[in-house]
């Protein structure tokens, strides 16, 4: 779930939860309507806040930024993410390793170079 800012709709101010302090807002009296605060009830045990769900599985993400750290990841309890530096070539090379070990990469498919 995302909280909204109370002028989220103003780009200039981004999205980034701030807590309303006008002496009128609705939002801070908590009028029905209105979205939802934060509160201690939306947060999760500490044992699985790093992990993210999968298919109703929980399981590890880990970043990846070369052929090396594929080694690490054990297909059944960990997830890896390609690292954004990381180019198309080498994240092709990733993913065709990744497929062959068994290892499910959540942020990235084969590209294919467009053909002149």
């Amino acid at each position: 779930m995302k909280f909204k800012r109370q002028c989220f709709w103003l780009k200039k101010l981004g999205e980034k939860w701030r807590k309303p302090k006008g002496r009128q807002s609705k939002l801070r009296v908590e009028k029905k309507g209105k979205w939802k605060r934060p509160s201690i009830g939306f947060g999760r045990d500490k044992t699985q806040r790093e992990l993210i769900k999968i298919k109703g599985e929980l399981k590890t993400p880990i970043i990846i930024k070369n052929l090396r750290d594929l080694n690490r990841l054990n297909p059944k309890r960990d997830v890896g993410f390609i690292a954004s530096t990381v180019g198309t070539k080498k994240s092709n090379e990733i993913l065709k390793k990744a497929n062959e070990i068994g290892v499910k990469i959540v942020n990235r498919k084969i590209k294919n170079k467009k053909e002149k």
